[in-house]
């Protein structure tokens, strides 16, 4: 698992407050919208809670790092890059769009900026945000077939029409013991009949023990000539 030092991490940390700040700035072009002066002081009090509450976590992980069991770590770490992806990217592009619509702003008039730009600028950042939490949830999951078809001239004639099925980069660790959605993948690999299964790397995260339970999934792959594995860059990690 790589590490990060303090001074990155600090650097992470000052980073995400300036732009939130930038958000929070802009954002009050669109809470000014509303009448009710109670959901205004809401929004801003959840925005702030949000932001000292992920970098606080941020920092305190990091200096708590050592000590954690490190199957716990291993969760924590997830669970706050993917929370610090999904909302910093669409904060960026929210800061950027608004931005560029309020000072290059010719297509509208005074009034009609009011209303639209920050509406269109709430829009910008709210649709990464659900294109990247339809991708952590769902998208990842779906798995796809891409078929080649290789050819050689000196090929000899025996491997004609044999069938390999080459799997990569299923990062275990991420499915947090979801067995029933690599089955799925099972299931694909087997219909296709293959010879030969080919895995080439990266069946883990970091540790070794993210491989427990998983052999009766893995146990399912049938082909018709042999199964073979190599080890790819995360699979020499902790073996504990």
């Amino acid at each position: 698992m790589r590490s990060y030092s303090i001074f990155t991490i600090l650097v992470l940390c000052l980073l995400i407050l300036l732009v939130d700040m930038v958000a929070f700035y802009w954002l009050q072009s669109i809470t000014i919208l509303l009448t009710s002066s109670f959901f205004k002081l809401l929004i801003n009090i959840l925005f702030w809670i949000f932001t000292t509450g992920l970098i606080t976590a941020i920092i305190v992980l990091k200096i708590k790092l050592d000590d954690i069991n490190p199957r716990r770590k291993h969760k924590l770490i997830s669970s706050l890059y993917g929370l610090t992806v999904s909302s910093f990217i669409p904060k960026i592009l929210f800061v950027i769009i608004i931005s560029i619509l309020f000072y290059t702003n010719y297509a509208f008039s005074e009034k009609e900026s009011i209303l639209i730009i920050p509406l269109v600028g709430l829009f910008s950042g709210f649709l990464p945000f659900l294109i990247i939490l339809y991708a952590i949830l769902k998208a990842v999951y779906h798995f796809k077939i891409h078929r080649h078809k290789i050819s050689f001239q000196h090929l000899p004639k025996s491997f004609h029409g044999l069938k390999i099925v080459q799997i990569s980069d299923l990062h275990l660790g991420s499915f947090n013991y979801r067995y029933k959605t690599l089955e799925n993948a099972v299931k694909l690999i087997n219909n296709l009949k293959p010879d030969l299964i080919f895995f080439t790397g990266d069946l883990v995260n970091n540790y070794a023990w993210e491989l427990r339970g998983w052999d009766k999934v893995f146990l399912k792959l049938h082909a018709k000539i042999n199964k073979y594995a190599v080890l790819g860059n995360h699979d020499y990690g902790f073996l504990i």
